[in-house]
């Protein structure tokens, strides 16, 4: 059995700023946020991708969600005009021209679509040659399960240590997991190149555990291990990378 119970995420919205800015900067460094078009694949309710826009032309946000696309188009109508393209749409099946963005990025989205390969094929359709692709994810290597699980009628919140027994969480998790390598075998057949990898710790800024208004005074430790050894076992892996041109793609 495989991930029969992802359910659709919610946004990093507003209501998380520590986390927001975090994310934000780590993707700034690792990638270059400027071009003609972007494409943020799972956008939500946009917080991310107008804070990713300033250096494009054109800003497109496809997600599945109504209500959060519908708030997207809400924070956005002062916005000059052509600006922001806010669109339902699967990732799976996306409707945009061949190699038609400069940037694609997709925070925290990947766990929760149904079609993994079919929406990673689209993306690497939809990027030009020489665009960078810049994801976040859910680490395997995190000691905790944060999108819970479902066994039975029976669900659970954050689960520790499920994300090191692969085949029990394939089973029961509620949500995808990935590591570095998992990303590099979904994308490089697809013709991509890594460029850098960054881990993000939590920020404990999300609802769901009655503890997180004390965990959060560990923000400041947490920033510390993500530039310690300890780094990889971070609750997000960062990855860039760069389509290959066609001089690039190896026969």
């Amino acid at each position: 059995m495989s991930y029969d119970h992802l359910f659709v995420g919610a946004p990093r919205g507003t209501s998380c700023p520590k986390t927001v800015l975090l994310f934000t900067e780590k993707l700034k460094h690792m990638g270059t946020f400027r071009g003609g078009r972007l494409l943020d694949v799972g956008c939500g309710d946009g917080t991310f991708t107008r804070a990713l826009s300033a250096g494009f032309r054109e800003c497109y946000g496809i997600d599945v969600q109504d209500h959060y696309l519908e708030e997207f188009r809400s924070q956005t109508m002062t916005a000059p005009k052509g600006k922001f393209a806010i669109q339902k749409m699967d990732a799976a099946n996306m409707t945009f021209p061949d190699a038609f963005f400069d940037v694609v990025v997709s925070i925290e989205t990947l766990e929760h679509v149904p079609e993994l390969a079919a929406s990673s094929r689209e993306i690497a359709r939809v990027l030009k040659p020489g665009g960078q692709l810049l994801l976040t994810v859910p680490n395997r290597w995190f000691p905790f399960e944060n999108h819970g699980a479902k066994i039975g009628p029976l669900q659970m919140g954050r689960v520790p240590l499920l994300p090191y027994f692969p085949s029990l969480h394939r089973r029961f998790a509620l949500a995808r997991v990935f590591t570095l390598r998992d990303l590099r075998r979904l994308f490089e057949p697809l013709g991509f190149s890594l460029k850098c990898v960054d881990y993000a710790w939590p920020t404990f800024e999300h609802r769901g555990n009655a503890l997180q208004p004390f965990l959060r005074l560990l923000f400041p430790w947490m920033r510390r291990l993500e530039n310690s050894v300890f780094r990889f076992f971070g609750s997000s892996v960062l990855v860039c990378f760069i389509k290959n041109t066609p001089a690039q793609t190896p026969f």
